[in-house]
């Protein structure tokens, strides 16, 4: 298992967090939110999902539900992305950390950095996630292409299931997979209940996905 790993977007709200969920309760990552910005909070969502999960503080959080550089304007804070620590494991061997990125890999991280700059920094591997909407394919494959170009490991693309399925799922993974070589698993969509038993099994499903693809 990577001691690290970093869950990025091809898109905004896209399914990072159930995702990053997922991967917590089937593979027991450490949990990471790299910026937060809006009261309602991704790690809240882990938390609710996975209960036992090791949950860090936000790298750094603000309030306004904005893009960071506007958010942190508007809040009239000062800090520099880049200087944003990873939270240090005791035993990353045991307990892996999974950092996830906000918004796209384009999207600022503050008044000068974008996430993807994080992530070249840091060297963390990336699993990609996308979704299944009108302008998908071209937002993936420009996204596969800019962490290529940045010499970022990208383990693979994780496909996230809207609540209404689309008709043409099956021909978005096939071409993206043949234009970029990248492995593609499927996150099925899951409906909340007290016990989370079909996220459960949503999440095992996705993890016994991405280990026959030997993506992790």
């Amino acid at each position: 298992m990577l001691p690290r790993l970093a869950i990025a977007g091809a898109h905004t709200d896209i399914g990072k967090s159930a995702v990053s969920a997922a991967l917590c309760f089937g593979f027991d990552f450490a949990y990471f939110k790299l910026v937060q910005a809006g009261k309602e909070e991704d790690k809240d969502i882990i938390a609710s999902l996975v209960p036992q999960a090791k949950i860090y503080p936000n790298g750094f959080t603000l309030q306004t539900p904005a893009s960071p550089h506007i958010a942190k304007t508007i809040e009239n804070v000062e800090y520099n992305g880049l200087q944003i620590p990873l939270p240090k494991t005791s035993q990353p061997l045991l307990q892996p950390l999974l950092l996830e990125s906000a918004g796209g890999l384009y999207t600022p991280l503050d008044s000068q950095n974008c996430m993807i700059d994080y992530l070249a920094l840091h060297k963390l591997p990336v699993l990609l996630v996308g979704g299944y909407y009108l302008g998908a394919i071209n937002h993936i494959l420009l996204s596969i292409e800019a962490l290529k170009a940045r010499g970022i490991e990208l383990l693979g693309l994780v496909m996230s299931e809207g609540k209404e399925k689309s008709a043409h799922a099956d021909s978005f993974d096939s071409f993206i997979a043949q234009y970029s070589g990248v492995k593609i698993a499927r996150f099925r969509h899951f409906e909340r209940d007290c016990e989370n038993a079909d996220f459960q099994a949503k999440a095992l499903e996705l993890k016994a996905s991405l280990c026959a693809l030997k993506i992790l």
